[in-house]
């Protein structure tokens, strides 16, 4: 059950984490702007947040070995990345326009 709640975690947190990044890539470019401080500062406490998260919930799972947290984790991230996609096909689909174009 641990197992199942830590992937569960994992994917839940990895989801917004891939998005904020999309998000982000946009606006941080080559020549240093305000614009690129300013989304650095924006999305720089928001990772801090999912970081401070990872770091208690890691804490509950000490039982859990390190190799199976990697593969978890892993495989969490992966389909974050395929379920993100669906959601991005999907509203193709229904609207004709991409999210993270």
């Amino acid at each position: 059950m641990n197992h199942i709640k830590f992937f569960i975690y994992q994917f839940i947190l990895f989801v917004p984490a891939l998005v904020i990044h999309v998000y982000a890539d946009q606006y941080i470019s080559k020549p240093l702007t305000y614009v690129d401080v300013a989304a650095s500062l924006i999305t720089l406490p928001i990772f801090i947040l999912v970081l401070v998260v990872l770091s208690k919930m890691y804490k509950n799972y000490d039982l859990i070995q390190k190799r199976n947290k990697y593969l978890l984790s892993g495989t969490a991230f992966i389909l974050a990345g395929l379920f993100i996609g669906q959601m991005e096909y999907i509203w193709y689909q229904i609207t004709g326009e991409l999210i993270f174009s």
